[in-house]
């Protein structure tokens, strides 16, 4: 079976769109447009589908309960929640076709910290209260970005309540390979989760190059993905530094371009990946290369 393709990255497309695009870590990055402009959010999944991709994922990974704090005249997230899952069901009425949608359980609290993540209790109800929305509505529920085993696997055991088919995506982004945000090795994060009984464990919003070390692990899984950055592993002199796994990340990356992006993929599938696609920095034009590939397999 050919492997699946999942959509772009959102925040660069709306940036590369020319939208208000505020940063992930002080502020609701993506959900801002998700608020104000979700037409624009809507067009990039329609263009994400012509692009060639089999997934379309909600756009609200940044509207969660902690994070729209920032913002007090917010809607709720799940009102968002169901905006962004609105917002995919029209894409795929508008292109009439029969691409999948993948409903997003986030991070609750800033991307790349485990230590921010609150107690079990209200994950569970964060969770839980974006399962109930996507029960019946969405193909797969996919468990994005996650930075510790904790949120993990309370996301993906509370997913499994709500949707017969579960992805979790681990990040090891920071300066340990092969380790996520929290330190836990990705390893132990996966041998944890085939407990769990979940249909395909990825790694996300890693640079391309590091995404492809991951592999060794991930074969441990009965199906694995990869949906990384247009980038690759380029040691910077501040290196020793750096301390925070996101600006170790920024400040030791060389960008690439969407065919070069292609090779890492080609040999992602090469190795066995069920579903590839792209995070942040990539676009439709890397879907586009991906398409072309997976076409002439």
């Amino acid at each position: 079976m050919k492997p699946l393709i999942l959509d772009s990255a959102l925040g660069t497309e709306l940036e590369n769109r020319g939208e208000y695009l505020p940063s992930f870590k002080t502020s609701i990055w993506s959900a801002y447009s998700l608020i104000h402009n979700p037409e624009v959010i809507k067009q990039i999944h329609i263009d994400n589908i012509e692009a060639g991709a089999d997934i379309i994922t909600t756009s609200n990974y940044q509207a969660t309960p902690e994070l729209l704090k920032r913002e007090p005249s917010a809607p709720s997230y799940e009102d968002l929640a169901k905006i962004s899952l609105e917002l995919c069901h029209e894409a795929v009425i508008k292109t009439n076709s029969d691409t999948k949608i993948a409903g997003c359980f986030p991070p609750i609290h800033v991307t790349f910290r485990p230590d921010l993540t609150p107690k079990e209790k209200v994950l569970k109800k964060f969770y839980k209260g974006l399962g109930k929305i996507y029960h019946n509505n969405v193909d797969v529920i996919i468990c994005e970005t996650m930075s510790s085993i904790y949120e993990g696997t309370i996301a993906a055991t509370t997913a499994k309540d709500f949707s017969k088919k579960v992805w979790l995506s681990w990040t090891t982004r920071g300066n340990k390979l092969n380790r996520l945000p929290s330190t836990e090795l990705l390893h132990d994060a996966i041998l944890k989760s085939i407990d769990l009984d979940i249909d395909c464990q990825l790694v996300n919003c890693v640079h391309a190059d590091t995404a492809t070390l991951a592999i060794d692990r991930l074969q441990k899984e009965k199906s694995f993905g990869i949906y990384a950055n247009s980038s690759i592993y380029k040691k910077n002199e501040l290196e020793g530094f750096i301390s925070d796994s996101d600006e170790w990340h920024y400040h030791n990356h060389q960008h690439i371009n969407p065919a070069e992006y292609g090779q890492h993929v080609k040999e992602w599938i090469n190795k066995g990946a069920a579903v590839v696609g792209g995070c942040c920095r990539t676009t439709t034009d890397h879907i586009k290369v991906i398409k072309k590939i997976i076409d002439n397999l």
